[in-house]
């Protein structure tokens, strides 16, 4: 199941991390939900929550690194950064 919004997030507490500042918070789910609406989007909470970062419109090309700490990566956690596979001829079958 994929958590787009706050109603479907899976934990009582909401950690938020930023690996660009080393910032990080933790947010009350009921808490959360009162103040912006049990049905937005994870996407647009995280830029209200973030909005005072420093690196949020960094104009020399930073970018804030906030996210969720507790959700499951967008990419493998095995998968090299930045760098393709190849599959090689002949390998073990």
């Amino acid at each position: 199941m994929q958590v787009r919004r706050l109603v479907d997030f899976p934990y009582v507490i909401v950690r938020l991390r930023c690996e660009t500042c080393k910032r990080a918070g933790a947010y009350r789910l009921a808490r959360l939900a009162v103040k912006y609406g049990a049905e937005i989007l994870l996407d647009d909470l995280i830029v209200r929550l973030s909005a005072d970062c420093p690196w949020r419109d960094e104009p020399r090309g930073g970018r804030c690194g906030a996210h969720f700490a507790d959700l499951p990566p967008r990419r493998p956690p095995d998968m090299p950064v930045g760098k393709r596979l190849r599959v090689f001829a002949g390998g073990k079958r």
